[in-house]
């Protein structure tokens, strides 16, 4: 298998971890550790592979130094900094929160600007220096003085992977803090306001109560901690329906000759039909 084939089945299995992971957790240190050691297995993996592997041609080893593997480190640097961005944020008042992001966003525009002509190089997709940059074998000169120069393990690395790999994890960091301070500033809350739709049940009323018990018997609502009667309630002053009398509803759906999930099998078809047509490609 090429390299850049494993490559993608791993990093196509590692975003379907990094979603999982987002939905499930609650705390955001606890989330962005378990993220980081996802990505640090993705790299192991990752590494004993390109350990037996040899490259047909210094193209697919540049191809591979300077988009794959940065991507894998950059993810790793993204949330190792994460982690210990969030960590070192004390509570406060929106002003002091803000205040420590902008910090933040400050040192890491430092950091660009130190670092311009590598970022330009990123920026304006150059390649005319990929081969100094991106070939294990290059001796590349450092581009400046460095401490982890001397511990690179140049099996699973060039210098310029790492550099590069760096920029990338602070524009992601940069994007973060970001939507930290839009949503400080209160802009998410103003343009959900901006954007509100009400929303109605056009269905029928036993379709509603059927996939409320759905929902309920799943344990997906607030960890499974609701009852009915609460669930029912939100569903009422959501979609404006009156759903009094939901348990004698309920009864019907258990008398029913056929299926008694009509409405849950109704949307399991539309769902399968809308992934086969390859419409949610689009």
């Amino acid at each position: 298998m090429k390299i850049q084939d494993y490559s993608l089945q791993i990093s196509s299995k590692l975003e379907q971890d990094l979603s999982v992971l987002t939905l499930d957790s609650e705390n955001k240190l606890i989330q962005f550790e378990s993220a980081f050691y996802l990505v640090d297995q993705a790299l192991e993996k990752l590494k004993a592979f390109l350990g037996n592997y040899d490259f047909e041609s210094e193209e697919e080893e540049i191809g591979f130094f300077k988009n794959q593997m940065t991507e894998f480190l950059k993810e790793s640097m993204f949330y190792s900094e994460l982690f210990n961005l969030e960590s070192s944020r004390t509570p406060g008042t929106n002003k002091e929160l803000r205040r420590f992001y902008e910090t933040e966003q400050a040192a890491m525009r430092k950091f660009l600007q130190a670092n311009q002509n590598l970022y330009n190089y990123l920026l304006l997709k150059k390649d005319n220096q990929d081969k100094v940059f991106f070939l294990r074998s290059a001796q590349a000169p450092v581009y400046k003085p460095t401490l982890f120069w001397h511990t690179l393990d140049t099996r699973y690395c060039t210098v310029y992977t790492l550099y590069f790999a760096r920029i990338k994890g602070t524009v992601a960091l940069m994007d973060y803090i970001h939507e930290q301070l839009r949503v400080l500033n209160g802009e998410d809350e103003a343009n959900a306001k901006k954007s509100a739709v009400s929303l109605n049940w056009t269905g029928k009323k036993v379709e509603l109560v059927e996939l409320i018990y759905a929902l309920r018997q799943g344990g997906v609502l607030n960890h499974g901690r609701l009852g009915l009667k609460q669930i029912a309630s939100q569903f009422e002053r959501i979609f404006g329906v009156n759903l009094q009398d939901f348990y004698r509803t309920y009864n019907e759906i258990t008398f029913r000759k056929k299926s008694r999930t009509a409405f849950l099998d109704f949307l399991k078809d539309r769902m399968e039909e809308y992934i086969e047509k390859g419409e949610a490609l689009n």
